[in-house]
């Protein structure tokens, strides 16, 4: 017979002065939630409990973001298991919860990389509170935070999710940038909710190894090859051979028509 996992203690251990996650219930206290395959219909609890809102706050917080969350574990729950979490403080007063899916794990930091499926008011509003914060103070993830849904073959988006492929419209020469805003590069523009176009920044993926702190020139053009903005940009975040790049000295009406050009292109709003 299969194991039933929504009936044993789940495999996740919480961060920062977090006690030991609290004992599953029993099957008929869990939910199930909408998925493409009814089957796995049943979510694994997972609960994290923090001393106080500062060991949240410190331990967890730079590793969240609208789409999702990476939680530390000692032991794993395999790809594409359904959760429903909930991380509170000692005294039961919940911080987030909702319905999630394991979306990858990582051996270094051990834990697993959370898809949001689900998120209650409250949850939302923490994050969004959380990610202002965070922008404010420059805070940073630790680790990849892109949990958006894998994209289908062909796709002119795959270039920002999961992969490293660069999606033509991107060249870099030395330290010269040059981009073209096109349907397979307006991810790049939008898909981290800590630097996007928005915020006067791209993440895009790169095959050196570049520090931090390095400036490139960059050149924008629209889908035409029309200029759009010439300037500055420095790396300001890295992981996975993905650059963060803000851009510096950048005026606020040019940043509108950027952002105006991203919108246009992006696949979602054909």
């Amino acid at each position: 017979m299969a194991e039933d996992r929504s009936r044993k203690p789940t495999a996740a251990v919480p961060l920062g002065g977090a006690g030991p996650p609290s004992p599953s219930p029993s099957a008929s206290q869990t939910r199930p939630i909408q998925t493409r395959d009814p089957r796995t219909a049943v979510a694994v609890p997972v609960r994290y409990r923090y001393e106080s809102f500062i060991d949240f706050v410190d331990s967890q917080s730079m590793n969240i973001s609208r789409s999702g969350m990476f939680l530390l574990a000692k032991e794993v729950l395999p790809v594409s298991t359904l959760i429903d979490f909930e991380l509170s403080l000692a005294d039961g007063f919940p911080l987030l919860r909702g319905k999630g899916e394991v979306a990858r794990t990582s051996s270094d930091p051990r834990g697993m990389g959370i898809r949001f499926r689900e998120l209650d008011d409250p949850s939302r509003k923490l994050i969004d509170r959380i990610l202002h914060i965070n922008i404010q103070e420059g805070k940073q993830p630790t680790v990849s935070l892109d949990f958006q849904d894998q994209p289908s073959a062909g796709s002119a988006l795959a270039g920002l999710k999961g992969a490293t492929r660069i999606s033509p419209g991107i060249k870099f020469s030395g330290r010269d940038l040059s981009v073209q805003i096109n349907p397979g590069t307006a991810g790049y523009f939008t898909n981290n909710p800590l630097l996007n176009i928005r915020l006067g920044g791209f993440v895009l993926p790169c095959q050196d190894d570049v520090p931090l702190g390095t400036v490139y020139s960059v050149d924008i053009g629209d889908v035409n090859g029309t200029p759009l903005w010439s300037g500055k940009g420095k790396v300001v975040a890295k992981h996975e051979m993905r650059l963060g790049i803000r851009l510096t000295d950048i005026p606020k009406d040019v940043l509108t028509r950027l952002q105006s050009e991203v919108a246009k292109v992006a696949p979602s709003n054909k």
